[in-house]
């Protein structure tokens, strides 16, 4: 029997920060005009190698209320590492 599971992807570019003392600093969050061609790349490659109708993503950049059920035995939380120097 196949799934027929759906993939939601958000952006959390901007949520990527350190605490300095009490205040959180994003200056190691990507540049929104880097930040929004690659994740627009990542959902393409997504619905190239699934169904496309079942990837399902926000609006980049805007405000998003999202409710996750878990009824599924994985949620993948993906990082991407930064070029080596």
């Amino acid at each position: 029997m196949q799934k027929t599971n759906e993939v939601l992807l958000v952006s959390q570019f901007t949520l990527y920060g350190v605490l300095k003392g009490n205040k959180p600093d994003f200056h190691v969050a990507m540049a929104s005009d880097k930040a929004k061609p690659f994740y627009t790349s990542i959902v393409e490659k997504f619905r190239k190698a699934y169904k496309p109708e079942a990837v399902k993503d926000g609006i980049f950049g805007a405000m998003m209320n999202v409710n996750l059920v878990n009824d599924g035995p994985v949620t993948l939380h993906l990082e991407s590492v930064g070029p080596s120097k």
